[in-house]
């Protein structure tokens, strides 16, 4: 009798959580599956750089038999980069068994029409992520040359204003998988900072 999971890798938090299982459950089969317990959960907290053979992913894809079926909210979930999630849904294809991107509203499956929608999703997060990354360096680059005095003024315990100034931003970084520190690195912040600002916000 075929298995089917929903994997779910989050970031940081509750929100993460809930939104990629809506995005699941958005998907008719897998709502079936929930109602008839048959769906089983599969969450882990880990960033999408883990080669994927370190976390729960690679057991859930190496016990998959043929039938077995594997729903994630969408592409990123498998991993940062595209070439990863290409490898991924090679792997979930060659045990003969299903991979549905729910989000995406896709199935991969052997066939040019749908490899090729596969990749372009992959690369379009990636890429997705890189702008987002780069928009907010350039922004600050031009606030610091227009004077203005970026991070927490020294003894503040309010909201760290850079970060504040892109939370729009980094709520997208962060659907896509990035991690605090990654945060911190694109903002020029203290880890620290990071978390901290990722907590209030509950992001």
């Amino acid at each position: 009798m075929p298995k089917f999971y929903a994997y779910i890798r989050r970031s940081n938090g509750t929100i993460d959580t809930e939104n990629q299982r809506f995005d699941i459950l958005q998907n008719s089969e897998a709502a079936e599956l929930e109602k008839a317990g048959k769906l089983t959960w599969i969450e882990e907290t880990v960033t999408g750089n883990s080669d994927h053979e370190d976390r729960q992913l690679g057991d859930i894809i190496a016990a998959l038999s043929p039938g077995d079926a594997l729903f994630v909210a969408d592409v990123s979930r498998l991993g940062r980069r595209s070439l990863d999630t290409m490898e991924q849904g090679a792997k979930v294809m060659k045990r003969k068994a299903r991979l549905i991107c729910c989000r995406n509203n896709l199935e991969l499956k052997d066939e040019i029409g749908s490899e090729v929608h596969y990749f372009a999703l992959s690369l379009g997060a990636r890429i997705e992520r890189e702008n987002i990354a780069a928009r907010t360096r350039t922004a600050l680059a031009r606030k610091k040359a227009e004077g203005v005095i970026l991070g927490r003024p020294k003894g503040s315990t309010s909201t760290n204003p850079t970060l504040a100034a892109a939370e729009a931003d980094i709520r997208k970084l962060r659907s896509n998988g990035a991690s605090a520190a990654l945060i911190a690195r694109t903002y020029k912040v203290a880890r620290d900072t990071a978390r901290k600002f990722l907590k209030e916000k509950n992001i």
